[in-house]
């Protein structure tokens, strides 16, 4: 429920922050993920659109051709992160009629339809889980894999793959959906009390802490 929040906070931002700005105030970007390029323009903003395009420009490319625009104005993130991000919220919301396990495997499986959590399936609750995360993740690691490898090389393969925005869409869809599914696994067979009562593996919530 927090991942589901939170990441349901983040989406809603991520459209709300261009709608919200005058026209045409952020266009042209394009800079590098994991480094902050334009600072010194997110810091005249107000504080909700400086958090909300300095948290994609720390973690997103930006780059114009590759973003959705909104009232004239680039989205914090590019189309295919915005995707992964709308993916997870579904993921995390998956997760909510889940069972905790103390393993993150048998938590993350626990939503998929009883057939596939019996017999072969439950013996091999590993492969189940790693072909339906692999299933989730392949379409996106194609076509930005593709699109890499393509453009690194264009001799050697005879032309230069470029994704569009709608393609980056649907392939970022379901890797935000294994994402999700993946953190909110982690988390539940961490912090959740399990079904027949017993603590989770930590004890940060079971009340324990605050009963000396």
């Amino acid at each position: 429920m927090v991942i589901l929040l939170l990441d349901l906070v983040l989406v809603l931002s991520l459209f709300i922050a261009p709608i919200t700005l005058p026209r045409g105030e952020v266009i042209g970007l394009e800079g590098g993920a994991n480094f902050m390029d334009y600072w010194v323009k997110w810091r005249e903003m107000d504080p909700f659109h400086m958090v909300v395009y300095s948290f994609g420009d720390l973690n997103c490319h930006q780059m114009e051709d590759r973003s959705i625009i909104i009232n004239g104005n680039q989205m914090p993130l590019c189309a295919r992160d915005t995707a992964i991000f709308i993916g997870l919220l579904y993921g995390s919301l998956l997760m909510v009629r889940a069972r905790a396990f103390d393993s993150p495997i048998e938590t993350g499986v626990s939503v998929l339809p009883k057939r596939f959590r019996k017999g072969l399936f439950a013996r091999f609750s590993f492969v189940t889980a790693a072909i339906a995360l692999g299933f989730l993740i392949l379409p996106t690691a194609l076509d930005g894999g593709i699109q890499l490898i393509t453009n690194l090389y264009p001799n050697l393969f005879g032309f230069s793959y470029q994704s569009t925005n709608p393609m980056r869409i649907i392939t970022g869809l379901p890797a935000g959906v294994a994402l999700g599914t993946v953190y909110c696994s982690l988390l539940m067979c961490l912090l959740s009390r399990r079904e027949d009562g017993s603590d989770p593996l930590l004890p940060f919530f079971s009340g324990k802490r605050f009963n000396n």
